[in-house]
């Protein structure tokens, strides 16, 4: 994984850098939620013991890797993982798997619209699928805490990290 592994602000400064346009965060605020809960949908279809499916280690290894990154809020992020394998479990939600397929291919061609149309920059997943897909609830987590108020600082700090790294990047195309 870019930066150190259990660094938070290195792991949000990856995403951040594929993730500065307004637009294309706005998609991924709506679409990363869709694709998380569409894939846990169908990831629920496959038992791995009685009734514990795969959901269930996923959204450990997701909870765990948060709170090593940051304690408030991989707790604030696992409790919303554990809110989504209750509803699963105990039969709340009610999709057939057409449909659980159909919001996850369109929460993915909408996040390629937002980088190709907006950011005009490649989806971060093409650098490090497993980091994309891992940090991507956690940012946008952030982004709504950051849109809140909530820690100002580590919000600054990403974004002045981000005009150090693009300004580098302009030098070396020189």
């Amino acid at each position: 994984m870019s930066g150190n592994l259990l660094d938070l602000r290195s792991q949000l400064g990856f995403y951040k850098f594929y993730h500065h346009d307004s637009k294309n965060v706005l998609i991924h605020s709506i679409f990363v939620p869709t694709i998380l809960f569409s894939s846990f949908c169908m990831l629920h279809r496959i038992k791995i013991y009685h009734d514990v499916s795969l959901t269930a280690p996923l959204s450990v290894l997701f909870f765990v890797f948060y709170c090593f990154l940051y304690l408030p809020t991989g707790l604030l992020a696992g409790i919303f993982l554990l809110l989504l394998n209750l509803a699963l479990t105990n039969h709340k939600i009610h999709l057939s798997f057409k449909q659980e397929l159909s919001l996850f291919v369109i929460g993915w061609i909408f996040q390629f619209v937002g980088h190709g149309v907006f950011e005009k920059k490649k989806p971060a997943l093409f650098d490090n699928l497993v980091q994309s897909l891992v940090l991507a609830p956690y940012f946008i987590m952030f982004e709504l805490l950051f849109k809140l108020g909530f820690m100002p600082q580590l919000k600054a700090n990403l974004e002045h990290d981000l005009e150090i790294k693009q300004t580098k990047l302009g030098k070396q195309k020189q």
